[in-house]
């Protein structure tokens, strides 16, 4: 029984090493900070005046996860689409109605952006459909397929293009 011991505590420790030398070699993704106020420091000044105003309706100072906002462009249109379900806020019912989050859409024009969509939903997703900008909503009163036609989103149809 005792020769046991030292084989099983060489076990322990040698699994230890293997866990510790595994947290280092994450240790480049643990060092970013998930919910950090550089996710919306990195926005436009336009968007993050609106948000620091959003947050102190939350309760705290405005900071995000890393994919709160995501960005896409085409033929000169860029679009920023925010995702509040990654914004931290304390008074969670000013940005979420039970599982579904405010989800926004700012179009970038001459140097300055518009809120051209907003919805709470699940989920939000903008894809690029050949060159013309849609946006896939799940979950919501909105949910569905939305296409931009130069001045808003319209609903896509199912079945007609």
């Amino acid at each position: 029984m005792f020769g046991l011991k030292p084989t099983m505590s060489a076990l322990l420790l040698a699994g230890s090493l293997s866990a510790t030398s595994a947290a280092y070699a994450r240790g480049g993704f643990a060092s970013e900070n998930p919910l950090a106020a550089e996710h919306i420091e990195a926005l436009p000044p336009q968007i993050q005046r609106k948000l620091s105003a959003r947050a102190r309706v939350c309760g705290n100072k405005a900071a995000a996860a890393h994919y709160f906002s995501v960005t896409i462009a085409t033929t000169g249109q860029r679009f920023i689409s925010l995702h509040f379900e990654d914004f931290v806020c304390q008074n969670r019912a000013t940005v979420c109605k039970g599982d579904l989050c405010l989800h926004e859409v700012y179009l970038e024009s001459r140097g300055r952006h518009r809120l051209v969509f907003s919805a709470h939903a699940r989920d939000l997703k903008m894809v690029d459909d050949d060159n013309a900008i849609e946006l896939e909503v799940n979950g919501g009163f909105l949910r569905g397929r939305y296409r931009w036609n130069g001045g808003r989103f319209v609903r896509v149809t199912i079945g007609k293009e």
